[in-house]
């Protein structure tokens, strides 16, 4: 019962921290502040999808019985190349990615059993759990929500 608690609670911070960060990504590209092909808010929500689905594909697998999502670079390398991997798309779109990856985490986190299992690895050998990774990915989607809010 506890462990379900848990899990509610994290998915429930999760989910509201990537709606308060998507709310605010979608409003400055509404309002024109946010530009194409130039490093600014769109990287970060690249930035902030791209480690959303890293960490659903590491779930999915170990949930699964697989191994945990291997990342063979610096995770300032995975960031630019996040970049890259959804050039030509509009913020938009990300938002919709973004939401779709928050919502397969949440189902691969509850088929888990155990928020303490290895999901990630990082390049420079780093292990992260499950735990570990929603909590990062809150924290990190409250923060670029409190930047965003101001702008």
């Amino acid at each position: 019962m506890a462990a379900n608690q848990s899990i509610d609670a994290s998915m429930t911070g999760l989910e509201q921290s990537v709606e308060a960060g998507l709310d605010h990504f979608s409003r400055l590209w509404d309002e024109g502040k946010i530009k194409m092909g130039k490093w600014g808010h769109r990287e970060t929500l690249c930035e902030r999808l791209w480690w959303t689905q890293a960490t659903a594909d590491g779930m999915e697998a170990v949930a699964s019985g697989g191994a945990p999502y291997r990342i063979y670079a610096s995770d300032q390398e995975m960031d630019a190349r996040a970049v890259g991997r959804v050039a030509g798309q509009f913020v938009p779109q990300l938002a919709d990615k973004a939401r779709e990856a928050r919502a397969r985490l949440e189902a691969a986190a509850r088929n888990l059993s155990d928020l303490n299992a290895t999901v990630l690895i990082h390049g420079d050998g780093t292990a992260d759990s499950a735990q570990t990774c929603i909590d990062r990915l809150t924290e990190q989607w409250n923060s670029s929500a409190a930047e965003l809010q101001g702008v």
